[in-house]
């Protein structure tokens, strides 16, 4: 037994001490002098080179790890770790004859977990959950084989719901959703990529866009919706790339671009129009580069410049249509610095341009070329609005700047609504209206409106009552009820941009009436004249749609409006309160609760 035992430990040793020598070590280098950068290290069997064994490690060029695991007779085993360059985690898992099994882990770049579940013999079985770089789950459902199944669950980087998929051997039928819930688009997938039919949708429901895709990308004829499901825009895709005629619509439907494209990019000529169907703008380009000219609705030159792939380059000059330039402006892959002038010639603006929006900080200028001050730009609905920055250095505003620095933003004021925030330079007169159409009611309006470009509106009027209008009471027959009086009203309007079909507003209105009533009785006793006399304070809403060719110009206008308040009604009397004697009074209404209804058209002119 003794000697058994012996014979066991010195077996042992033996092994252990001759096992380094059945491996020999092996580096391969990124460099040709074998001194740096180390590539690999690895073992091999001594007696057969050609097979890896024991623990292998792979390198950047940085010398960080890439990779590191063990191989057992030139097959992958046990745990295996994956690296960025940076050093941290990429994916880790056991592999089993070179294949993926069990648990795997899959990482974003800052440590973050991307994805995990279960593999075996290399394929992706069970649930699988995969991440945002935030932490939450981005989606989460069944694998066989590699292939999705069942129901899959999809969300967006807050947690919201996002999308649902339900997947037979990796063809699905997919629907995405607005975070409201609403449904924003829907189609089929196959192998993780969009084929067939697909849907989208406005967050209102309409259709918004529709079409083939395959692989992933669009392909063939699709239609895109405005939201009133008018068509927007059609044209042909051939692998994700827009080719062929393509052509965009109005709104009223009327073409407002048409031309060819090649490999995603304008080729050939295109026109361009106006609503009504008028001549706007051509440009003949070759692979997305060409000249551009734009037009006034008269047909004077209004935009001259170039374009190349599709953005703006070269130098760009923008005309008033008495011919004066209105500004000028040199590109660079759609980025420029624009300088803008009245038309005495006199400079109006300077500042960066991105894209065909304007961005940074602006310096805006009077007509005497005085500078005015520093503005931040904004949009609201498509249209640039500047917003005043107090206390801005000089050398704050750069030419190649595009952001405010922290000294600058600090001063931007609050946002507030668009109403209470002037525009530079923007237009603002006088309207003078009156309503001829309240003659058939026995009344006529004037009114004196401070108008401020499609935002803001201050208008008092003076009402005149009397019926009937155009002739004396003297000698009008007895027992008639006659009256005359005066309104005038207060109205602030807060008016919408400028659309085709008028400027809408809503307004509130303040309202004081004062009206005499007189009714000529006689009898046995004689004549008399009885008089009633009506104050109304009142005070309404009103909304309504102001016309006008140009809502920067002077011209005819048009106001149709209609609303209702809610007043007070004061009555005094030459009599005793008498039932016989207020029936007299046809018309004139005695309780004090006034719910007025406000309905007119006003035409004016905007000087």
């Amino acid at each position: 037994m003794l000697r058994f035992i012996t014979i066991l430990i010195f077996a042992f040793f033996v092994a252990l001490t001759s096992a380094p020598a059945q491996h020999v070590r092996v580096n391969t280098w990124y460099d040709n002098d074998k001194k740096i950068y180390l590539k690999e290290s690895y073992f091999v069997f001594k007696k057969n080179p050609s097979v890896r064994d024991s623990l292998y490690i792979l390198y950047y060029h940085n010398g960080n790890v890439q990779a590191r695991g063990n191989y057992q007779k030139n097959k992958g085993v046990g745990l295996w770790e994956y690296f960025f360059e940076n050093g941290n985690i990429k994916m880790k898992g056991e592999l089993k004859d070179n294949e993926a099994v069990g648990i795997w882990i899959y990482y974003y770049e800052n440590g973050g977990i991307n994805m995990e579940g279960e593999v075996k013999k290399g394929q992706k079985v069970g649930e699988w959950k995969l991440y945002y770089e935030n932490g939450n789950i981005k989606s989460i459902g069944v694998y066989e084989n590699s292939k999705k199944e069942g129901v899959w669950r999809y969300f967006y980087e807050d947690g919201t719901y996002k999308a649902m998929a339900t997947f037979k051997n990796d063809e699905g039928e997919y629907k995405e959703y607005y975070p409201s819930g609403n449904l924003k688009s829907e189609g089929k997938i196959l192998n993780a990529q969009s084929n067939g039919l697909w849907k989208y949708y406005y967050e209102e429901g309409q259709l918004k866009a529709e079409g083939e895709e395959k692989n992933g990308l669009k392909e063939g004829h699709w239609k895109y919706y405005y939201p009133n499901g008018k068509l927007a825009s059609e044209g042909s895709f051939v692998h994700g790339k827009e080719v062929g005629t393509w052509k965009y619509y109005h709104e009223n439907g009327n073409v407002s671009a048409e031309g060819d494209t090649k490999d995603g990019q304008k080729d050939g000529y295109w026109k361009l129009y106006y609503k009504d169907g008028t001549f706007k703008g051509e440009g003949t380009f070759k692979e997305g580069d060409g000249p551009y000219k734009e037009y006034y609705e008269s047909g004077k030159l209004k935009i001259e410049g170039g374009i190349k792939k599709g953005k703006n380059d070269g130098e760009w000059k923008y005309y008033y249509e008495s011919g004066a330039v209105e500004g000028k402006c040199f590109f660079t892959d759609g980025k420029g610095y624009y300088t803008g002038y009245y038309e005495n010639g006199n400079i109006k603006m300077e500042g960066k341009i991105e894209d065909g929006n304007k961005v940074g900080i602006w310096k805006l200028y009077d007509e005497k070329g005085q500078l005015v001050g520093y503005y931040k730009t904004y949009y609201e609905n498509e249209v640039p609005v500047f917003q005043k920055v107090e206390d801005v250095p000089q050398d704050t505003l750069k030419a190649d700047s595009t952001k405010p620095t922290d000294k600058v933003s600090k001063h931007l004021p609050k946002k507030r609504s668009r109403h209470y925030v002037a525009k530079v330079n923007e237009y603002k007169d006088f309207i003078v209206g009156a309503q001829p159409f309240g003659l058939l009611r026995n009344h006529f309006t004037v009114s004196l409106e401070y108008y401020f470009q499609e935002r803001l509106g201050f208008e008092a009027g003076l009402t005149l009552h009397r019926n009937p209008f155009f002739k004396s009471f003297e000698g009008l027959p007895h027992n008639a009820v006659y009256r005359k009086g005066y309104g005038a009203f207060i109205r602030q309007k807060l008016y919408q941009k400028d659309k085709d079909n008028g400027m809408f507003y809503w307004a509130q209105e303040v309202r004081f009436t004062s009206i005499d009533y007189y009714v000529n009785t006689s009898d046995s006793t004689g004549t008399s004249l009885w008089h009633s006399k009506e104050n109304l304070y009142e005070f309404s809403f009103l909304f309504g749609d102001r016309l006008l060719k140009d809502a920067r110009k002077k011209g005819w206008t048009i106001d149709i409006f209609g609303g209702m308040g809610i007043g007070y009604r004061d009555i005094t009397r030459n009599y005793k309160k008498d039932p016989e004697k207020d029936a007299l009074f046809i018309g004139l209404k005695t309780r004090n609760l006034s719910l007025p209804l406000r309905f007119g058209i006003s035409i004016g002119y905007l000087f």
